[in-house]
């Protein structure tokens, strides 16, 4: 059984992945105290003594709007810490799977983006996730990198989060209908990612075709603002009244791509996984919070 490093504990997506990895392989989780992102100098260290079949890297600064006032840990965490994990991956020959984001892309497109679009980022978050990207690619590391977008469950801070704890004390809100892109529920990241890692088990390595970067979202698009009405429909939470304003009506420190939806053909036609419609997997994630309760 194969050993797998999953970086960080306490995300989203590694929430899950914890949850779903175990029967298939020997799964190490590295939350920060064992490997700390911030402290680059470390982590080659940390690395060899946990000596992974496979490296998984969901971990990453993700505060989007905090990233323009502390752009240096943004850098350190989403660049230099990930130009680490890929030099030891590639001296290694260790598979990696590392995700990035649609916020690499300007979001002036008018149809969804595929990987060899020219990526524009517009704040720091995107253009350190960019750089984690082009540092991987350099190294020559056998890694897969898997631009995700919109994402959010029912653990930790995201939109979808946000929306059911505002509707426990609000009957109104005012969300921006001029943004659009893909929810992407972390238990289907988490599932898709699963597969992926079976076909690098059976196969004993990456191909050169697997290689690069890929697309990695629930298929389908929509708005901040109809998926805050299609969220609280599939949470049976009735008396909210949600208006769409626009971004200039919310302003915030990071600019936020007008249009990210991903073009995720590629990873269909190289692996054979798709991740489902964002609207299946809202129910999904609503069947889960039902659960829960």
């Amino acid at each position: 059984m194969k050993s797998v490093l999953l970086i960080g504990q306490n995300g989203q997506v590694t929430t899950y992945l914890q949850r779903i990895l175990c029967d298939d392989f020997k799964l190490i989780v590295a939350g920060r105290s064992q490997l700390d992102l911030s402290k680059v100098d470390s982590i080659r260290a940390a690395l060899q003594s946990l000596n992974p079949d496979i490296i998984v890297n969901p971990a990453a600064f993700t505060a989007v709007d905090m990233a323009e006032q502390e752009s240096e840990l943004a850098f350190c965490i989403n660049q230099d810490a990930v130009a680490e994990i890929a030099a030891y991956s590639a001296d290694s020959d260790t598979p990696l799977i590392h995700f990035s984001t649609d916020y690499v892309f300007a979001g002036d497109a008018s149809v969804p983006y595929v990987e060899s679009d020219d990526p524009a980022p517009t704040g720091v978050y995107g253009a350190s996730k960019l750089a984690g990207e082009q540092a991987i690619v350099m190294s020559g590391a056998p890694a897969i990198i898997l631009r995700t977008s919109w994402v959010y469950s029912n653990h930790g801070k995201n939109f979808y989060q946000t929306m059911l704890n505002l509707s426990q004390s609000r009957s109104e809100l005012s969300v921006v209908a001029d943004q659009f892109g893909a929810p992407t529920y972390a238990g289907s990241i988490a599932d898709a990612t699963r597969a992926l890692l079976q076909i690098i088990d059976r196969q004993g390595e990456l191909k050169p075709s697997q290689k690069g970067v890929f697309h990695f979202s629930c298929g389908g698009q929509t708005n901040w603002c109809d998926f805050a009405k299609s969220l609280f429909v599939a949470n049976g939470v009735n008396h909210m009244v949600v208006n769409a304003i626009s971004t200039s009506e919310y302003p915030t420190p990071a600019k936020r791509p007008a249009f990210s939806v991903l073009d995720c053909a590629k990873l269909k036609r190289e692996f054979g996984i798709a991740l489902p419609q964002w609207q299946s997997a809202l129910q999904d994630c609503a069947a889960e919070t039902k659960a829960s309760l």
